[in-house]
């Protein structure tokens, strides 16, 4: 604050002081009476911290920034998920347009019958019949179209326009046989145009060929996943696909019928094995399938937003402790003319409430612009949210000034209760203090005392929770976490030797400047701690979840090449929806077809065949009793193709025998030389000659090939396994697929490469989010080194003017500023560093354990990329502040005495 600030300030206080000193305190202390402070001192207070913000109005811009940011982003979540549950909910609304009443079946479908009699219902002005089916598309290559390994939909056109699940966004719908409408996503991914024709196929996987008449608008309606969808004619739907009932019956009612009453005799007409449920009831249903896709996300969203108010908390703490650090003769003076201590203490703490509330406004205004981006960013690795206006409800804002203000109060409790002990006479002493740290006495042992006693309990939990594997987890980052704290407690005395140890090279190599640096970012030990601790956090959660996802990309690749030892994998899509089908055999002679081609070293067929075994019980929960049996013809059981044997052998695998998988066996308690039964028909239970673990196939049991003919018959391969040979990549092996199997589009083909290239793109998705979610925090703590630096400048600058005096250029002042801030970006980045690898490996460990083996994966190009990223943002914050400083006048600087 200026001289002419403070004094006002000082006036206004102590002239309410003089006006009730004849009441308190002194009068109390002649009188005996009781002290009761006056009342008309509050809006002096009040008046004492706006002008206390006023003066320091650059010094606290930083701090109100970090709130804004902070706040912005918790507030812009929740911003997020009510816009994106009302963007949801009117989008998943257009399937229940007009609906007064639904019919469901409870099990199976509705037949036209069912459809009779609603209609025959008196109050029903209109109802019609959904039918929903599998239909497979094929795009212009000849190729299926899915949808995370799923064929489309078809769906029947609405005999009543009103009462349409989709609309229609270009053309019309279809009124005669072989016409088609398509989904406008399909539409455009496919490359089809109006009029041109369209491939689909049957139940049955036969290609007919149709005309596309029109593009249906589906929103972003989840219900069908993202698959494609096409609108047929009832005689088209029965010829593709079977299916004639209904999925569901949709009621409009007749204008003055009640729905209530029209659902109750609905229900009464359809009878049992159906339920009903109100238009109401169904749009209630139907915000809740809006929120779930929501809710999941926004959860996430919000333990990173409490992470960055955690860090803001730091920040602020620390900008009010150096305020009140460079304001004690104001203070004083304050004292000097009557105000109390406690008096003091509220007037900072009505500071730190002011600027909460108004960082807060900002943030909340700045909570649109977070929130656009959090549907614009999901929408780059999740589904499309369609478009709604932005939803700020009371709540958010509630939230937001709530949270603001109480995170910027209790961070600048400890400053007020340190500013409202400075005494009168501090008036008098020198201006240029420097806090003191923690001393060898009691204050110190208790530090080391409180820190010791948290890293203890959390290795303790951390130690306990390792061996439990996946439901330690919880107990294992808990540990963690209050290991952390312990840190915290420790970090004034870490912090000063951590800066020696980073800057002891540096201060070798560079010499007197870089000496200063490091001695200047030791002097003030809780300041270096607070600044530090700030970044530690969201580098450590960086570090941690690194390491999680790298060991996760480490174990699934580890488990893809055991578990997927060959190149590819052939197996018939499901184009037959019903509620009984199976995946079918592959088509005729596709074996026949590749083994003359020399891209392709193994041709092995696979049956497979689901039987049920006799209930068995563990731990009190029935075991699942059905489980596959497969069988391979003997000249194609070898390398690849052969199973991993852990005990017995498969040389004698013959009828009457079997080899069990390890967890078959387990579960059954049974092993080499023991019988089970597999319902296979005569010899009856077949004794266990192997045990095997890893192989190409999801089969429990593996019979002879004449056993498994005996028992089922001749027939096509279920999978074809497929090895490349040796010299043919994989590109290569797939272009020689693709060519072959160009007029069997019911064929999927599934690849090492594509299985690794899939996982790879959802990890680096993940890690992308938590990267871009970190970063609101980092940007906090980034923020808080600049603003340290700042109040560090501007408390210095007598002694910075001092040092230009002696002879230290601007240029050597301004590199022993940014020094000291690349220090303090450094030790927080490596504290996170270390402390995230931590947990990061103590978790990994205990997934290891319950999911894979070997050791959990350490990126060291990201952890090292994260930490010089980290310290240069500390540097870019503390430019300009460096810039000031090397640029004030010497002269005027010595002559000031703030």
């Amino acid at each position: 604050m200026s001289r002419a600030a403070g004094l006002s300030a000082s006036r206004q206080l102590g002239g309410a002081a003089a006006r009730s000193r004849r009441h308190w305190p002194d009068a109390s202390r002649r009188t005996g009476a009781p002290r009761r402070p006056p009342r008309r001192m509050n809006r002096p207070l009040l008046r004492l911290a706006l002008a206390g913000l006023r003066a320091h109005a650059v010094r606290v811009v930083l701090t109100g920034f970090a709130v804004v940011v902070a706040v912005g982003f918790l507030a812009g979540t929740l911003v997020y998920g009510d816009t994106a549950r009302a963007a949801f909910y009117t989008d998943l609304a257009r399937s229940a347009r007009n609906v007064d009443v639904l019919v469901e079946p409870e099990h199976g479908l509705l037949t036209p019958a069912t459809l009779q009699r609603v209609r025959a219902v008196e109050g029903v002005a209109a109802a019609d019949g959904r039918v929903v089916a599998w239909l497979g598309v094929l795009d212009r290559n000849g190729k299926l179209v899915t949808s995370r390994e799923h064929i489309g939909y078809a769906l029947s056109v609405p005999t009543e326009s009103a009462l349409a699940p989709y609309d229609v966004a270009a053309g019309r719908l279809p009124t005669a046989a072989g016409e088609v409408a398509l989904d406008r996503a399909t539409v455009a991914g496919a490359g089809f145009v109006p009029g041109g024709p369209v491939t689909v196929l049957d139940r049955a996987g036969a290609p007919h060929r149709m005309r596309l008449v029109g593009t249906l608008d589906l929103g972003v309606n989840r219900l069908f996943g993202g698959s494609t969808v096409a609108a047929l004619t009832s005689a088209d739907l029965g010829t593709l696909t079977a299916t004639v009932d209904y999925a569901q019956v949709v009621v409009r009612a007749t204008d003055g019928t009640d729905p209530t009453r029209l659902r109750s005799r609905i229900a009464e007409a359809v009878g049992p094995g159906a339920s009903t449920l109100s238009g109401a009831a169904l749009r209630d249903r139907l915000a809740r399938q809006a929120a779930k896709y929501v809710d999941g996300f926004l959860a996430v969203l919000l333990g990173f937003g409490l992470v960055s108010l955690t860090v803001s908390a730091f920040v602020i703490y620390n900008t009010f402790a150096m305020l009140g650090a460079q304001r004690v003769r104001e203070l004083s003076l304050l004292r000097c003319v009557g105000a109390s201590r406690r008096q003091v203490g509220v007037a900072v703490l009505l500071e730190a409430g002011v600027l909460g509330l108004l960082a807060s406004l900002g943030g909340l205004l700045a909570s649109l612009l977070v929130g656009y981006g959090l549907i614009r960013g999901r929408e780059l690795v999740a589904s499309d949210i369609p478009l709604h206006a932005p939803v700020v409800r009371w709540p958010t804002v509630a939230v937001a000034l709530g949270f603001g203000v109480l995170v910027t109060v209790l961070a600048a409790l400890v400053p007020a209760v340190e500013a409202s002990r400075v005494p009168p006479l501090a008036a008098l002493r020198a201006r240029d203090a420097v806090e003191a740290g923690p001393g060898p006495g009691r204050p110190r042992r208790a530090r080391i005392a409180v820190a010791a006693g948290l890293v203890g309990t959390g290795v303790l939990a951390v130690l306990v929770g390792l061996p439990l594997a996946f439901p330690g987890l919880p107990l294992v980052l808990g540990g963690g976490m209050v290991a952390f704290l312990g840190a915290v407690v420790a970090a004034p005395l870490l912090v000063p030797r951590a800066v020696r140890l980073v800057g002891w090279l540096p201060a070798r190599i560079f010499g007197p400047v870089v000496r200063l640096a490091v001695a200047n970012a030791r002097r003030n030990p809780r300041r270096a701690a607070a600044t530090s601790t700030a970044l530690t956090i969201g580098v450590a959660l960086m570090a941690m979840f690194s390491v999680l996802l790298a060991t996760a990309r480490e174990q699934a690749g580890r488990e893809l090449t055991e578990n997927f030892p060959v190149d590819f994998v052939l197996d018939r899509v499901r184009t037959d929806g019903s509620p009984t089908a199976v995946r079918g055999p592959l088509p005729p002679g596709v074996a026949q077809l590749l083994r003359p081609d020399p891209a392709f070293g193994t041709v092995a067929e696979i049956r497979l065949a689901e039987v049920r075994l006799a209930e068995v019980r563990l731990a009190g929960s029935p075991l699942d009793a059905r489980i596959r049996v497969w069988a391979v013809p003997p000249e194609q059981l070898h390398g690849v193709i052969r199973p991993e044997v852990t005990a017995g052998s498969l040389a004698g695998l013959a009828p009457g025998t079997v080899a069990v998988s390890r967890q078959l066996a387990a579960d059954r308690g049974v092993g080499v030389g023991d019988r089970i039964a597999l319902g296979l028909g005569p010899p009856g239970p077949l004794t266990v000659v192997a045990v095997y673990d890893d192989t190409p196939v999801d089969g429990a049991a593996l019979v002879s090939w004449s056993s498994f003919v005996a028992a089922y018959g001749p027939g096509e391969p279920d999978r074809l396994l497929v090895d490349l040979a040796p010299g043919v990549s994989t590109a290569a092996g797939r272009q020689a697929l693709d060519a072959a199997l160009a007029d069997q589009p019911a064929v999927r083909v599934r690849g090492l490469a594509d299985q690794a290239d899939a996982l790879s793109r959802t990890l680096d998705e993940l890690l992308g989010i938590f990267a871009a979610l970190l970063g609101m925090s980092v940007l906090v703590a980034v923020l808080g080194i600049g603003n340290t630096l700042a109040l560090s400048v501007f408390e210095r600058r007598r002694e910075s003017a001092t040092i230009r005096a002696l002879g230290v250029s601007r240029r050597q002042l301004a590199a022993m500023l940014l020094t000291e801030a690349a220090l303090a970006g450094a030790v927080g980045a490596l504290g996170g560093i270390a402390l995230g690898l931590g947990l990061g490996w103590t978790a990994a460990m205990g997934l290891i354990s319950s999911y894979g083996h070997g050791l959990p994966a350490v990126p060291v190009g990201q952890l090292a990329l994260c930490a010089a990223l980290a310290a240069g943002a500390a540097v870019l914050a503390s430019l300009l502040p460096a810039r000031r400083a090397a640029r004030a006048p010497i002269v005027s600087t010595l002559a000031d005495e703030g």
